[in-house]
C-alpha cells in the first residue's frame, strides 16, 4: 500500500523545470550524450541517462509539457514506488526479534522522511540509483540471514539459494551505472557474501562484472575511447576536491560539526523531529548491540563505509548526498518501536511519519508549482528579449559560473554579457556606463554579495528569486541557487575604488591599497540641471590630529570637512553648476589630507548617497557602530549604543522609520526599554522579547523642529569585551539588522 501511495503521489507532482547543475547536465546528456563535455558530468551515469532518453521520448510522444524534465523525474517517482518494497525486503532478511515489525516500521519512517519524499520528486539520479542499490541489497540479503538472539558469529545460519545472490551481485554492478556512490553501499555487502558463501564466489563475481559491463562498455564507446573518458573523469575529480568544503580537506571542528548536522539533523527539516529520530536510533543501536549484535554488524558493513565516505569526502552541504543514510536511521528507530506494545508503536510510527509529511508535502507542492530560481529568471529574460530588450548584463562570478550550464541548456541572456572578474564584477558595469551605455542595464547578483551598495539603488528595480520553501533543507547545495535581478536605468551615481560602504567593499579597498588617506576614492555622479544633496559619512580610524576630507567634482573642490577621530556624517548641497561639464558623468573624488606634515591617519567612507534635494535621505550618526556582515548567512547588521541618532533630510515630508532587530534576550536577562524620540516627543516605546520589527511614523513638523534627528535610546547596555572575553570596549545595546526611512 505504501509503495502505491508513494509512486502515485510522486507521479502526480513531476516538476516543471530543472533546478540544479546536475539535473541540467542530465538533461543535456539526454539531448546528446558526451561525458567529455559534461553531458552529463563524469562519471557519466549511463543507466540513468538511458532511462532519461526513454522517459523523455515517451512523454514527448504523449504530449506532456517539458518532457525532458519530467522524463528524468518520472524515474525518481517510479523508484519512490519500488523502494518501500526493497527497504522492507532487506530489513526483513536481517532476522532477529520482531523482524517483520521492524522492517515495516523502518520502511514507513524512511519513505515518509522529508529528505526521501522531497528528493523523489527531483529530476536527479539519487533516488533511482538508491533503488538499484537497494534491489542489490535485498537480493544479497539472503546471504546475510543471521541467527536469532544470542548468535554472534559472522557466518550465515543456513546455506542460501544461489540465484538471489548472483542476481544481487549483478544488480550491485549495474547500480553503479546509475550513481557511482552506490558502489560504496553495495560492495561491502557483496564482499561479506562472497566471504561467507564459498560456492557462490565465481558466479557472483562474474555477475558483478557483467553488471558493470552492461553500462561501462557503452559508456567508454560513446565517450570516444578509454583515454578520453579517463581524461574527463580526472578533470571532474579535480573539481570535486576544489572549491567545496569537505572534512577531508578542512579537518576543523566547525566543519565536522556542520557535516554531522547536515547529515543527521537537516534531512528531517525540524530539529525536534530530528532529535526524536536520533534518540530512537541511538536506543536502537544499544538494543541491537545487546540482543542482536549480528544485525548491528550487518548494518555497520552495509552503511558504515558510506557514512564515513560521505562525512569525509562529500560536500555535506549538498543535503541529498545523505539520502542513503536515512533508511538506516529509520530502521534503528524501528528497533525500539517494535519493542513497544503494537498499538503504542503504531501510534508513534504514524505520528512520526505524519509529522514528516506535514513538513515535506507543502515543500514538495511548492517545488512543483514554482519554477526554480534560475529558470524563472531566464524565462523572464527571454520574454523581455522577445520584446526587444538588448541590455548590458553583469553577473557575480559565482552566479555566472553556476548558471553557465543552465544558460547553455535554456539559451543565454539577451544583450551583451559583461566579463565577471572575481570581486570586481561591479566595475564592469561602471565601465560600460562611463563608456556611454545609456540603455537599461541588468545585474544578476548573488544575494550574499554586497558590492552593489556602490551603485545608486534609487534608480534600480530588484526582483529576488528564491526557493518557495526551506532551500537549505530540501535543495541544499543546489547550483545555481537563489539570486537577485537588478534592473538599473541611468544611475544617479556609482562608486568605484576606495569605498567602505559594506564590510565586503571595505575589505577590497584595504586589500588593494585604496582609501581616501592613501589615494582618492573614485566615484561618478550623473550630470543634472538642478541642485542635489549629498550624504557622506564614515570613520576617522586613527588618533589625533583631525583630517581634512576634501570632496571634489571634476577635480574642483566641492567641500572640505574637518573629520575628528571617530564617526562623522554630513549632508552637502551640490549646486547644479558643480555638475556642468562634458560627458554624462562628473568624476567624484574624496581625498583625506593631514593638517600638517606626516602620515595621514586612516579614514573610511562608510556612507554615501546623492539625490535630488526633494528626495528623502538618511544616515547613521553618533551612537552607531560600523556595519558588520556574515557571508555564510548573508546577514548584515549594525550595533547601536544606548543612545543612537539617525539624521534625516526629509524634504518637508512626513516619514516612516522601519526597524528590525535581534532579540535583546540573547544578551540581557530581561527586555530593555527602547524609546524612539524626535526632539522632546516620544513617538514609540518597545520592550522586545524576541527578534522584532517596529514601524514608527514621524511627522514632518517634528522632524523640522529637531533638525532631522531621530534618537533611539535603550535603558540597558553592555561592554562587548566583557561578554566575549576580549579587549573590545564598545558599549552595545541592540543589534539592528535593518533600518530604513521612507516617505509615508
Amino acid at each position: 500500500m505504501l509503495a502505491v501511495v508513494s509512486f502515485a503521489a510522486h507521479l502526480a507532482v513531476l516538476p516543471p523545470t530543472l533546478e540544479d547543475l546536475d539535473s541540467v547536465n542530465f538533461a543535456l546528456g539526454v539531448r546528446h550524450f558526451d561525458v567529455a563535455h559534461h553531458q552529463p558530468h563524469p562519471p557519466g551515469y549511463p543507466m540513468f541517462i538511458a532511462l532519461g532518453k526513454l522517459g523523455t521520448s515517451a512523454l514527448a510522444r504523449a504530449g506532456f509539457a517539458t518532457p525532458d524534465v519530467r522524463g528524468l523525474a518520472v524515474w525518481s517517482a517510479l523508484a519512490a514506488g519500488l523502494l518501500p518494497l526493497l527497504f522492507f525486503g532487506f530489513f526483513r532478511r536481517l532476522k532477529g526479534d520482531d523482524a517483520e515489525r521492524r522492517a515495516a516500521i523502518g520502511t514507513v519512517l524512511a519513505v515518509c522522511s522529508p529528505l526521501f519524499w522531497f528528493t523523489a520528486a527531483r529530476p536527479l539520479s539519487d533516488v533511482a540509483g538508491l533503488a538499484a542499490a537497494w534491489a542489490a541489497l535485498a537480493a544479497l540479503g539472503s546471504g546475510l540471514a543471521g541467527s536469532d538472539r544470542g548468535q554472534t558469529g559472522v557466518g550465515p545460519r543456513s546455506d542460501p539459494a544461489l540465484t538471489p545472490l548472483v542476481l544481487g551481485a549483478f544488480l550491485a554492478g549495474l547500480s553503479v551505472g546509475f550513481r557511482s556512490q552506490m558502489a560504496i553501499l553495495t560492495l561491502p555487502v557483496l564482499v561479506w557474501v562472497l566471504v561467507a558463501v564459498a560456492r557462490v564466489r565465481v558466479a557472483a563475481v562474474a555477475a558483478a562484472i557483467a553488471g558493470v559491463a552492461v553500462w561501462a562498455l557503452p559508456l567508454v564507446w560513446f565517450s570516444g575511447g578509454l583515454r578520453r573518458y579517463v581524461e574527463a573523469l580526472g578533470s571532474q575529480a579535480g573539481e570535486d576536491f576544489s572549491g567545496v568544503v569537505m572534512l577531508w580537506t578542512q579537518p576543523t571542528p566547525r566543519v565536522a560539526v556542520s557535516a554531522i548536522l547536515q547529515t543527521f539533523v537537516r534531512p528531517w527539516d525540524s530539529p525536534i523531529l530530528a532529535g526524536v529520530m536520533l534518540i530512537l536510533a541511538a536506543a536502537g543501536m544499544i538494543l541491537l548491540l545487546t540482543r542482536s549484535p549480528r544485525v548491528l554488524a550487518i548494518l555497520a558493513v552495509a552503511f558504515g563505509p558510506y557514512a564515513v565516505f560521505h562525512l569525509l569526502f562529500q560536500e555535506t552541504l549538498t543535503i541529498r548526498y545523505a539520502l542513503p543514510l536515512v533508511p538506516l536511521i529509520g530502521y534503528l528507530a524501528a528497533v525500539v518501536l517494535a519493542e513497544a506494545d503494537p498499538r503504542a508503536a503504531g501510534v508513534v510510527t504514524v505520528a512520526l511519519a505524519g509529522a514528516s509529511l506535514l513538513l515535506v508535502v507543502p515543500a514538495t507542492t511548492a517545488y512543483v508549482r514554482t519554477p526554480s530560481p534560475t529558470f524563472a529568471l531566464l524565462s523572464e529574460m527571454r520574454m523581455l528579449q522577445e520584446r526587444g530588450a538588448q541590455p548590458v548584463v553583469g553577473m557575480h562570478r559565482r552566479v555566472f559560473t553556476e548558471s553557465r550550464r543552465a544558460r547553455l541548456y535554456a539559451g543565454d541572456v539577451p544583450g551583451t554579457l559583461l566579463p565577471t572578474p572575481r570581486d570586481y564584477e561591479w566595475l564592469e558595469m561602471t565601465r560600460a556606463w562611463r563608456e556611454g551605455h545609456d540603455g537599461e542595464s541588468w545585474f544578476v547578483a548573488d544575494p550574499r554579495r554586497t558590492d552593489l551598495a556602490l551603485i545608486d539603488q534609487a534608480h534600480a528595480r530588484t526582483r529576488p528569486y528564491r526557493w518557495p520553501f526551506k532551500g537549505a533543507v530540501y535543495v541544499g547545495g543546489a547550483r545555481p541557487d537563489e539570486m537577485d535581478w537588478h534592473v538599473v536605468s541611468e544611475p544617479g551615481w556609482f562608486l568605484e575604488q576606495g569605498w567602505a560602504l559594506t564590510p565586503e567593499t571595505a575589505g577590497i579597498a584595504e586589500r588593494d591599497g585604496w582609501g581616501p588617506h592613501r589615494k582618492p576614492s573614485i566615484g561618478w555622479v550623473r550630470r543634472r540641471s538642478t541642485d542635489a544633496l549629498m550624504m557622506i559619512g564614515g570613520r576617522h580610524l586613527g588618533g589625533d590630529p583631525p583630517v581634512f576630507l576634501v570632496v571634489s567634482l571634476d577635480d574642483r573642490p566641492l567641500t572640505t570637512m574637518v573629520v575628528r577621530p571617530g564617526f562623522f556624517l554630513d549632508f552637502v548641497t551640490v549646486p547644479a553648476a558643480a555638475l556642468v561639464g562634458e560627458g554624462r558623468y562628473a568624476k567624484l573624488t574624496v581625498n583625506a589630507e593631514a593638517p600638517a606634515t606626516g602620515a595621514t591617519p586612516p579614514v573610511a567612507v562608510e556612507q554615501f548617497n546623492l539625490q535630488a534635494s526633494d528626495r528623502v535621505q538618511y544616515g547613521f550618526d553618533e551612537g552607531w557602530y560600523e556595519p558588520e556582515y556574515n557571508p555564510r548567512t548573508a546577514q548584515s547588521w549594525r550595533w547601536m549604543s544606548e543612545r543612537a541618532v539617525v539624521r534625516v533630510h526629509h524634504a518637508g515630508r512626513s516619514v516612516v522609520m522601519r526597524l528590525t532587530g535581534e532579540s535583546p534576550l540573547r544578551y540581557f536577562d530581561q527586555a530593555p526599554r527602547i524609546r524612539v524620540s524626535v526632539g522632546d516627543r516620544v513617538l514609540s516605546e518597545l520592550a522586545p522579547t524576541a527578534d522584532f520589527t517596529a514601524e514608527v511614523s514621524i511627522p514632518a513638523d517634528a522632524l523640522a523642529a529637531a533638525n532631522g534627528r531621530i534618537v533611539l535610546t535603550s535603558d540597558r547596555g553592555f561592554v562587548a569585551g566583557e561578554k566575549e572575553g576580549t579587549a573590545d570596549r564598545r558599549r552595545l545595546a541592540i543589534r539592528v539588522y535593518s533600518l530604513t526611512v521612507e516617505t509615508r
